[in-house]
């Protein structure tokens, strides 16, 4: 709840600081080094795999593309904003929510390090194609890099600090919890740049931003749902959060990057989404289990 709140702050600091649009270099690095502290805690073995995710990964640039298809009917802005919450991969948190919840956290490890392979590989390719940008294989195999890299590295790194000396890896890990505060900064600063682009570069009516919060919110529910029923037998928790709770800081960093601050609006909006919908899930969860435990008893 604490840190929800934080996020509101954040993304109101953003807006009413355009200023801090200035400061986007700081968001690759930032973004780098909080998927470094969340992949440290992750231990890779065949256990934490499972089809499912395959077929998860494999449904995001489905759900891209419809999501462009539907958001072109009003303009490419809202077409691309949508585009890119259809594509973005799972996110890092997910395997504290499932332990929140009692739930495999290793499936959404699994997850996450999957869909944000099929990120990292369709997304050079799609946005160029989607945007009539001619580019050479040098330059396409140069922004593979670039968005691959932004992943792989911090899950190198990562694993190869657990591999050659796990003492230090636990002793960095205690460091993660305080990395929270490079997300809020990245928040800030993403949320000043759409400011900056609102007020200074851009004539967007409210009806833009009024169909993106419609439009999000429903995209959030049917990836939610979705993946509920993709998820192995007994597992619909961690399947909805699989496909429903996305790694938005790589979506925002994209937008800044790649497209337009506008497309950031796409990623803040369903922030604030998830993050209600996960807070009722949470409740939901511990309800339903206290039930089955009053009814089968303590085992």
């Amino acid at each position: 709840m604490r840190k929800s709140i934080l996020i509101l702050i954040a993304l109101a600091i953003g807006l009413l600081l355009p200023q801090l649009d200035a400061y986007t270099f700081v968001l690759r690095p930032f973004l780098m080094t909080l998927l470094f502290f969340s992949f440290l805690g992750v231990r890779i073995d065949r256990e934490m795999f499972a089809y499912q995710q395959a077929v998860v990964a494999a449904i995001l640039p489905f759900m891209g593309l419809l999501m462009y298809w539907l958001g072109g009917w009003y303009d490419q802005d809202l077409a691309l904003t949508l585009l890119l919450m259809g594509l973005a991969p799972t996110a890092v948190i997910t395997p504290v929510l499932a332990e929140l919840m009692n739930r495999r956290a290793a499936y959404l490890i699994g997850a996450i390090i999957i869909t944000h392979a099929s990120f990292a590989l369709t997304i050079p390719v799609i946005l160029p194609w989607l945007l009539g940008v001619e580019l050479t294989m040098g330059d396409l195999g140069g922004l593979i890099l670039t968005i691959s890299s932004t992943v792989l590295l911090p899950l190198l790194l990562a694993q190869a600090l657990r591999l050659l000396n796990q003492r230090l890896a636990d002793k960095v890990r205690k460091i993660g919890p305080y990395a929270f505060v490079l997300f809020l900064i990245n928040i800030a600063v993403a949320s000043g740049s759409l400011s900056y682009y609102l007020r200074y570069e851009s004539q967007t009516p409210w009806s833009f931003v009024w169909l993106t919060a419609g439009a999000i919110t429903v995209l959030v529910l049917v990836n939610f749902a979705v993946g509920s029923r993709l998820a192995p037998a007994g597992h619909a928790v961690e399947g909805s959060l699989a496909l429903g709770r996305k790694n938005t800081m790589l979506s925002i960093w994209i937008a800044l990057e790649f497209i337009n601050p506008l497309v950031v609006l796409g990623p803040m909006l369903y922030i604030l989404v998830q993050n209600v919908l996960v807070a009722g899930q949470l409740v939901v969860v511990r309800r339903a289990d206290e039930r089955q435990l009053l009814e089968t008893g303590p085992e």
